[in-house]
């Protein structure tokens, strides 16, 4: 297995440990048994914790950013495809990037800076979603409606059914459609 592949087993053993135990199980020792991994293993790749939550965090936005570039090279007539992208990847996201967003924000409370790279992402995301629509604050509507979904889901506390939930993406793509600029 190449680094890459590696790092990327690692990062899905720590995603499945919040998934499936809580972010307060999340440890070094704890990667490396779920990774089939030694620990020094594991430290060659992200050599502390925090490394790891950074890891992650970058590795979440990477998938974010690639579902709405993925919707824009693949519909390139879409006014406003950024935020499209962006609408039908928090509908496509996988449960382990719910885990991972889980357990930075767990990490984030305790250490604040780690909130960085995703305050630079969110604020791309705010300039896409103004670009993209008229007015700009429908595009702003749209991604604070989308993000709110993300989240809820996140802690599993959307109180809607899958059939609801279907419902409201489609409400919020067709609202996307309707107001692109």
């Amino acid at each position: 297995m190449n680094a890459r592949n590696k790092r990327a087993a690692i990062l899905a053993a720590a995603a499945g440990i919040v998934k499936t135990a809580g972010a307060g199980h999340l440890t070094m020792d704890a990667v490396a048994a779920a990774a089939s991994l030694s620990k020094g293993g594991v430290l060659y790749h992200f050599p502390s914790k925090q490394a790891l939550l950074e890891g992650m965090l970058e590795r979440l936005l990477e998938e974010i950013t690639a579902r709405a570039d993925a919707y824009q090279k693949n519909h390139p007539e879409a006014l406003n495809a950024r935020l499209m992208g962006r609408i039908i990847g928090e509908y496509d996201q996988q449960p382990v990037e719910r885990a991972m967003s889980r357990a930075f924000l767990a990490a984030a409370a305790e250490d604040p800076g780690l909130l960085a790279p995703a305050r630079e992402a969110a604020s791309v995301a705010f300039e896409e979603a103004a670009a993209g629509c008229a007015p700009k604050e429908m595009g702003w509507t749209l991604l604070l409606a989308t993000e709110g979904l993300r989240f809820l889901e996140m802690f599993d506390l959307l109180p809607l059914s899958l059939a609801e939930r279907d419902q409201v993406h489609q409400h919020l793509l067709n609202l996307a459609k309707d107001h692109a600029a």
